[in-house]
């Protein structure tokens, strides 16, 4: 997996490249096969659902220690007074995750791809980071447990982590929040990248993110700030590995 983090897929003759097809199914592969250990990585989480409840239970805790603990009462104040605002955060969870993010990657892809091998290098750290947390630390979704409900299965659309898509995602993998800790890394892109007035709109784009996620159940507030964290943990990672790689072309001269 080090070729994956520290090595492009592609090369950078110019930045819409001159053959991008093969790059591309390159690309597709390293996406897959993400997918696919994080779906192997979901059977081999420490203690299974049993011990994610328990997690959920210790975090909750923790967070009521801390003062922290706001989660219930801001999603039973939005149901209370605004249900059309809760029924909109849903759809908020689902759109702006995976169809920004893809089409994010495509667009760069196609027309900066140095860009994006940067930003892809960083979301690749950073997952590595995060399975390694799910399978040491399995986390039950604040709806699992008696604070909180599902407002996407309660309000709809009730297609989104039903029964019948359990099988394609991690039900205890609560933290970190990869809704959050991506988008702000999209936000970061946007406002590096965009020009005009709009890419201050970028700021609120996590923020709404982060509503989303806790209004909906899905994650706790400390999901997001371990997220966050990680990106951290990834910047060091990938610096680290370009002085190692630097210091080891020059030793080979």
């Amino acid at each position: 997996m080090a070729s994956i983090v520290f090595f492009p897929l592609t090369r950078n003759n110019s930045e819409a490249g001159t053959s991008r097809w093969p790059g591309l199914c390159g690309e597709l592969a390293v996406y897959l096969g993400f997918y696919f250990l994080y779906l192997l990585l979901r059977g081999m989480a420490l203690g299974g659902e049993t011990q994610a409840l328990d997690n959920a239970s210790r975090l909750i805790a923790f967070e009521q220690s801390l003062g922290l603990f706001h989660e219930p009462g801001l999603q039973a104040w939005i149901l209370a007074h605004s249900r059309p605002t809760a029924a909109l955060l849903n759809w908020v969870y689902i759109l702006t995750y995976w169809p920004v993010i893809l089409g994010a990657a495509l667009v760069l892809y196609a027309k900066r791809r140095s860009t994006y091998i940067r930003y892809r290098n960083l979301i690749a750290v950073h997952l590595v980071l995060a399975l390694a947390l799910f399978v040491i630390f399995p986390l039950a979704p604040p709806f699992k447990t008696a604070y909180l409900v599902d407002t996407i299965q309660s309000i709809g659309p009730a297609f989104y982590g039903s029964d019948a898509m359990v099988m394609f995602y991690n039900t205890n993998a609560a933290m970190p929040s990869l809704h959050f800790s991506w988008t702000c890394i999209l936000a970061w892109l946007f406002l590096r990248e965009l020009r005009g007035r709009y890419r201050y709109l970028a700021v609120g784009y996590p923020l709404l993110t982060l509503a989303a996620i806790v209004v909906t159940g899905n994650h706790f507030l400390l999901d997001a700030v371990v997220g966050v964290f990680l990106i951290g943990v990834a910047l060091v990672a990938i610096k680290l590995g370009r002085e190692f790689r630097s210091r080891i072309s020059s030793s080979g001269k």
